[in-house]
């Protein structure tokens, strides 16, 4: 490749980073100058930004820098998302008690409902979008297993990785543990005290007895879980974009020639924000506006110039030790562009298995510490909560019906067994509201 043709991609990246950075750090001064309320545990990655900020606006900023608060950012997300999987878990659980205290249910039939839900499984033209749908009714079905016999479903089910190499099996493994929450992030309690009083006040609670009070209060500290953990996670996102960009500028800095007018609105806009900012000042001003103005259209120019360029192969790259840092660069910098914002930029190596495919033994073998470890955390767990987890895990194991009557069956046979009328009509209603959702009731 060309060292030239890479400068010039370094350029583009550059120039669509700048733009893209500048607006977004617009909408995320304008989101904090008007809110009335600071984030709970993000305040001090917030106030990280902004001395970041206020270095690169004195051209003092360092690439590492960036890195490391993008680092932390990774980390601290991933307790937002296991906190997020945890009230999903108790959300599941409340959708299916709140039918307990209507004064009245109404009584289907198994066998029409057993119908509509393979009409609407069927009517998907697409396999893929077909075993999607078959995923969402498996999530809301009425669950009626044994720990014993639901460990036996899924070995079943991840049976079809005899033949294969231990990586895939590896990994799939690693997200069911994850959906099984058999874990927390390390900082989990720490870092959201009162998000983790409300995860112990929902796992203490005694559903089996739980009175229309009891479930009210619950439901309520559900609600306010879910709100608290929307922002947060919106703000993670938010601040990983502006810190994938800021990292992208800062990598390109030298190579991007931008029009001295362009840089100056561009810089002009960040410097009216990061004073706002600082000065805790309402962001949008009249100069501020007029900046935002001068640079419609930038961005959408500069990203179909970003898009016209395709990572090269480190094949493509002259063989020296130039060119080995040059395409480094260039996929650290295609990485942070893309739309998976918080992918690790860490080249994975690979890690040689050989020619040995798993047999049957191996993959019962591999499995095996997984469904040992999932039965002992369910030991002792209130049985609604236990039913939560494996319905997600339903809805992530590899498909293992293999004919619609595999189908009919299982979904019979989990209605049949439901006598709790309740939970029954809820996990129906949830069923239609998917169907309905899809324009596909049948």
């Amino acid at each position: 490749m060309d060292n030239r043709n890479g400068k010039r991609m370094m350029a583009a990246a550059g120039r669509y980073a700048w733009c893209r950075f500048a607006l977004n750090y617009c909408m995320y001064g304008d989101t904090l100058s008007e809110r009335t309320k600071k984030a709970e545990g993000l305040e001090r990655f917030q106030n990280q930004l902004h001395q970041l900020m206020g270095q690169f606006l004195e051209g003092a900023v360092e690439a590492a820098e960036i890195d490391a608060l993008r680092s932390q950012i990774i980390q601290e997300t991933e307790i937002v998302t296991a906190y997020t999987d945890r009230f999903q878990i108790y959300e599941y659980v409340m959708n299916r008690l709140e039918k307990r205290f209507q004064d009245s249910l109404p009584v289907y039939d198994d066998d029409q409902i057993v119908d509509e839900i393979l009409g609407f499984i069927v009517s998907a033209q697409e396999t893929a979008l077909q075993n999607e749908r078959i995923k969402q009714v498996l999530e809301q079905l009425p669950l009626r297993f044994t720990r014993a016999k639901f460990c036996a479903l899924i070995s079943q089910a991840l049976s079809i990785y005899e033949g294969t190499e231990k990586k895939s099996l590896r990994q799939v493994i690693e997200l069911l543990r994850a959906e099984a929450i058999l874990s927390y992030p390390e900082g989990t309690e720490e870092s959201y005290p009162e998000l983790w009083k409300m995860v112990k006040k929902l796992g203490s609670a005694d559903y089996r007895n739980i009175t229309e009070e009891q479930f009210q209060e619950l439901k309520d500290c559900l609600v306010l879980a879910e709100e608290k953990l929307s922002l947060l996670s919106s703000d993670c996102i938010t601040m990983m974009d502006l810190i994938n960009d800021l990292y992208v500028i800062t990598l390109t800095r030298k190579d991007t020639l931008m029009d001295s007018r362009e840089e100056g609105v561009l810089t002009d806009i960040l410097t009216l924000v990061y004073q706002g900012l600082d000065k805790g000042e309402t962001i949008f001003q009249d100069e501020l506006e007029e900046r935002l103005v001068e640079m419609e259209g930038w961005q959408e120019r500069y990203y179909e110039q970003w898009t016209r360029f395709d990572l090269p192969t480190p094949e493509e790259f002259p063989q020296d030790a130039e060119g080995a840092a040059d395409y480094q660069l260039l996929r650290k910098i295609d990485l942070l562009l893309s739309t998976s914002s918080f992918m690790s930029l860490e080249e994975e190596e690979a890690v040689p298995e050989g020619d040995i495919l798993l047999s049957r033994k191996a993959v019962e073998e591999e499995c095996a510490p997984f469904l040992q470890e999932l039965e002992e955390s369910w030991k002792g767990m209130p049985k609604p909560v236990m039913r939560a987890i494996m319905a997600r895990l339903l809805a992530v194991l590899p498909m293992f019906f293999t004919t619609s009557d595999e189908i009919r069956e299982f979904v019979g046979g989990c209605l049949a067994s439901c006598t709790d009328l309740p939970e029954k009509c809820a996990s129906i209603e949830l069923i239609h509201e998917i169907m309905e959702n899809e324009n596909a009731f049948v």
